[in-house]
């Protein structure tokens, strides 16, 4: 009986166990953290936070039985599709951004039923795959990276990154450092690399001047309120509305449960921070669990960076290495931005913490992007298991 669960277990848990650890831990923490930082939906209903912890358990399990699927399908089939799957990314963004919901002052959601679908997760994975795609077939030819593939290159990240800005730019910035990544283990000529990020720093610069868009305001006064910040300007009142009041409120959480965590289920400051579950989720892991705790979060992201780094190098195949390497560094990133935003060490970005924070198709997208991972590291297996047939 014990050998068939433990056959059923490894049959649909397929991949690197180190990276399927990672994940459940960082998800069920989330959930408990989760739990504790709607406490403040209790003061409007006392069983909101009932019923968005069973939500959240759906979405959950759901998104486990996606990353499980795609860790055991050939990873190969998604750059088969990875263009189109692009091009209807960037249709779904431009729906979204003239008939979607606005929310926060942005119109980034697609309405499907009860389900709330954010086009710009859908093209940060696409692109990714796109990219990795256009490399892994120029690996033996460096001639391949000429004029017009440059040109190819820059519409592909340009048009993506332009469109997310439109409603979400923190998310255009994140999907951009990526690209770079990419195109860095890609091995594109750092000439083309340079051209690239000009070319999208001018772009970028174009839409907050000249306020394209629906964001470019609030980018103005959150580069405006981090200069601030950074400057020690502390002239100006902080209103409940502010950003600042929110990232005050962070820094009151990290404060005083740093050294004295004032233990699970006991934050004082969710009741004030209105993202308390997503973009400041880590302000009240540090109020409850402490400093202590709270470093293991960064090191277990770091871990999955590892391993996922790990994958690239037993992949025999360049797609799959830069495939590991361009979703790996994507929810790493995302991570680390929402970690250095709840500290004050960035501008406010409204980035909510991969595996971590409350989030829907954040959180599928996340679980299609490390079930590739998963698929990706069977590589490794298939390389010990050749060793042994020639042994």
């Amino acid at each position: 009986m014990e050998n068939r669960i433990t056959e059923y277990i490894k049959s649909k848990l397929a991949g690197d166990y180190q990276i399927w650890f990672i994940v459940f831990v960082l998800n069920a923490f989330g959930l408990l953290i989760q739990f504790s930082a709607k406490g403040r939906m209790v003061m409007m209903n006392p069983m909101d936070p009932i019923f968005s912890f069973i939500k959240s358990m759906v979405i959950l399990i759901f998104s486990f039985i996606l990353m499980s699927w795609f860790s055991r399908q050939n990873y190969l089939k998604f750059a088969q599709y990875s263009h189109v799957a692009l091009l209807f990314s960037w249709i779904l963004i431009l729906v979204a951004f003239v008939f979607g919901e606005s929310k926060g002052g942005a119109s980034r959601w697609l309405e499907i039923g009860p389900i709330s679908f954010m086009p710009s997760d859908m093209a940060k994975l696409c692109l990714i795959g796109s990219l990795a795609k256009d490399f892994s077939t120029r690996q033996s030819n460096p001639e391949a990276y000429n004029w017009q593939f440059f040109l190819w290159l820059l519409i592909k990240i340009g048009i993506t990154c332009f469109l997310i800005m439109l409603s979400n730019f923190s998310t255009s910035i994140l999907i951009f450092l990526t690209s770079i990544i990419l195109m860095i283990f890609g091995r594109v000529p750092w000439k083309q690399i340079g051209y690239i990020i000009a070319s999208v720093a001018i772009l970028a610069s174009l839409v907050v001047t000249l306020e394209i868009g629906q964001r470019a305001k609030t980018v103005k006064a959150r580069i405006a309120n981090f200069s601030n910040r950074v400057g020690k300007k502390d002239g100006k009142s902080v209103d409940k509305k502010d950003e600042d009041y929110q990232l005050y409120r962070s820094y009151y959480a990290i404060a005083t449960g740093a050294l004295s965590p004032k233990g699970p289920g006991r934050s004082q400051q969710r009741y004030f921070l209105s993202q308390a579950e997503s973009d400041f989720v880590y302000a009240i892991i540090v109020e409850e669990y402490g400093i202590v705790v709270a470093i293991f979060i960064p090191l277990f992201f770091l871990w999955l960076m590892y391993r996922g780094a790990n994958a690239v190098r037993h992949s025999g195949k360049p797609f799959g290495g830069l495939l590991s390497a361009g979703l790996t560094f994507s929810i790493v990133f995302q991570a680390f931005i929402n970690m250095l935003v709840a500290v004050g060490a960035g501008p406010v970005t409204g980035q909510p913490m991969p595996m971590v924070s409350a989030g829907g198709t954040s959180l599928i997208f996340t679980a299609i992007s490390i079930g590739l991972i998963l698929s990706v590291s069977r590589d490794k297996e298939q390389e010990t298991k050749d060793l042994k047939t020639i042994i």
